[in-house]
């Protein structure tokens, strides 16, 4: 039974992780880059993307495998500091309106106008769900750069992942 739950729970993930282009969809960085929120022209919330780099710092076979959960743990922490420091601040608004206007995603009269409501929805959406996000993080990838000798993951969380979290969780309850 046990084996089973896992099954579905790996299937589960690995649909999660797997990434659909949507030419709708419009994105934010943050944080010089280790940050992106995903976001529709609508000013629904999509997804949070945090990226981490580690260098793997000995030869020991377990080496690569404690880079990967030190780099997890630090693209969970990004998460974190951004939802309670970045959010909050004037700058996201700023910085979403300045991305929404160079794409070009609203036309009309009054795009400045418009153009600040999404990114506020946006904004609104996130402080919202914050909690939630964070319990719903999930491994997107995970690569080993030979050149630098270092670990690459990248964390993903959003109303998808959140969904996919809680089932799982109420599935391993049993």
């Amino acid at each position: 039974m046990k084996s089973a739950l896992y099954a579905i729970a790996i299937g589960m993930l690995s649909t999660a992780c797997s990434t659909t282009g949507s030419k709708s969809n419009l994105s934010t960085d943050f944080m010089g880059g280790d940050i992106r929120v995903v976001y529709n022209k609508s000013g629904e919330f999509e997804s949070l993307i945090s990226t981490a780099i580690v260098k793997v710092t000995s030869e020991l076979p377990s080496a690569r495998e404690e880079a990967v959960t030190v780099a997890t743990v630090k693209a969970r922490r990004q998460i974190s500091e951004f939802l309670k420091t970045e959010v909050d601040s004037e700058r996201f608004v700023t910085t979403v309106t300045k991305s929404i206007q160079e794409s070009n995603a609203v036309s009309g009269s009054n795009i400045s106008a418009a153009n600040a409501k999404i990114a506020t929805e946006v904004k609104e959406t996130i402080k919202q769900k914050s909690d939630s996000l964070l319990k719903g993080t999930v491994i997107e990838s995970e690569k080993y750069d030979a050149k630098n000798n270092s670990i690459i993951v990248t964390v993903k969380t959003g109303a998808r992942e959140v969904g996919i979290a809680s089932t799982i969780k109420k599935l391993m309850s049993f």
